[in-house]
């Protein structure tokens, strides 16, 4: 009997979302500027942009940080030490630094009572990370920073929809940014979203955006047929069935380079049709990493993030930190014989993947790599269903 299989990741598309994607490559690129109304509503930002990945969304804002800091000696970007690895490409495109800080080992997220520590001449910017859709505290931040010449930019890229008391994570700071990349949230196959409060520096990020190349037909249309590649890939009995192929596709090496270009018309089409239904995509993430919070909460061995309260949190994947790593990796066997897939997404922290950040000694950051080794990710997007949610919790009740 076929075992099917539940993908980690995916949005899942209807026959609609490829009908209006298709449409899209013929229209005008009016249809991005209506695209960026939809997210501007949603969001309640009132500038906003789109380009073609997260990476590029956040390379653009060094750029306009770069135009706006007061001395050429602020380079440093601080960031917390287990996040992305792909995050120091931009970094390090724009001539800048990365300065890590550790994690916070009860919310997953950067440790904002050591950010202080690293301030100095240099600092250009602190970035935080709201790692696996869990808000990061930015008030403390815009606090710290209140009256010093240090940006704040939050990294929404894998918490879209997520707000803290009704306002999006991403749109509390001077500059955010989000992904809409496969593995995201909410996808459209790729694509980066800018946001900003300043109004007046509209003219500057317009001026950096539209510098990057666009797409010709032949590679839009090339995208096109991606997406409807990857609305079949996305669909449990597909992806089982498929899994072979689809395997290859995943990433498994360090990204070591980004290509920036603009936005296209069938991205734009596809995403006004996804938002459509962002409601439904956003609470079935709320609803499923609620479940999981239950199935967990108070079990010995097992550590949950601590959720600030007025959050609702819009998980991208629900994070357990496993203490015993035999535990762990039977955990994720059982659940492979369900057909359910976990994945450990990052295996080291950034200190460890670049050596050039690793200081001699101790390790300056134990708790990012005690999470990296740690780790355990869940899905929860929309295709996770009350069955599969029981099921998780019987392989957890039962090796747990």
């Amino acid at each position: 009997m076929l075992k099917i299989k539940m993908p980690t990741a995916g949005t899942p598309y209807v026959l609609s979302d490829i009908l209006r994607a298709k449409i899209g490559l013929i229209q005008s690129r009016r249809v991005i500027s209506q695209f960026e109304d939809v997210l501007k509503e949603y969001f309640g930002a009132n500038n906003l942009r789109l380009v073609n990945s997260g990476t590029t969304a956040n390379f653009i804002i060094y750029k306009v940080l770069k135009e706006l800091r007061k001395r050429e000696e602020q380079v440093e970007i601080i960031l917390p030490a287990y996040t992305a690895p792909s995050l120091l490409l931009p970094i390090e495109a724009e001539a800048l630094m990365p300065v890590l800080v550790d994690i916070d080992p009860a919310t997953f997220n950067l440790d904002i009572t050591k950010v202080a520590e690293k301030f100095n001449s240099k600092t250009l910017a602190v970035m935080p990370v709201h790692m696996f859709g869990l808000p990061c505290e930015v008030e403390s931040l815009l606090e710290l920073t209140r009256d010093t010449d240090i940006f704040i930019l939050e990294d929404g890229a894998s918490a879209l929809g997520t707000t803290v008391n009704g306002q999006h994570i991403g749109t509390r700071a001077p500059f955010g940014f989000y992904s809409l990349n496969r593995g995201k949230n909410v996808s459209t196959l790729a694509g980066g979203i800018i946001t900003w409060k300043d109004s007046g520096l509209s003219g500057l990020f317009d001026k950096y955006i539209s510098e990057l190349t666009s797409l010709s037909a032949y590679s839009q249309f090339s995208m096109f047929l991606k997406v409807v590649a990857l609305s079949l890939a996305v669909r449990p009995l597909t992806y089982t069935l498929l899994n072979p192929i689809v395997a290859k596709f995943k990433y498994t090496t360090l990204h070591t380079h980004f290509d920036s270009f603009q936005y296209t018309t069938m991205q734009a089409a596809l995403g006004i049709n996804l938002w459509n239904r962002i409601e439904y995509l956003d609470q079935k993430r709320v609803e499923n990493g609620l479940y999981l919070l239950e199935i967990f909460k108070g079990r010995d061995g097992f550590r949950i993030p601590v959720i600030p309260d007025g959050s609702r949190v819009v998980f991208n994947q629900f994070p357990i930190v496993v203490d015993d790593l035999e535990k762990r990796a039977a955990i994720v066997e059982k659940l492979r014989q369900s057909g359910i897939e976990t994945t450990t997404l990052y295996d080291h922290p950034l200190h460890h993947i670049f050596p050039k950040l690793h200081k001699t000694g101790a390790d300056p950051y134990p708790n990012a790599t005690y999470l990296a080794e740690h780790l355990l990710l869940l899905p929860p997007h929309a295709q996770i269903n009350h069955r599969i949610i029981k099921e998780i919790q019987k392989v957890i009740d039962t090796i747990g």
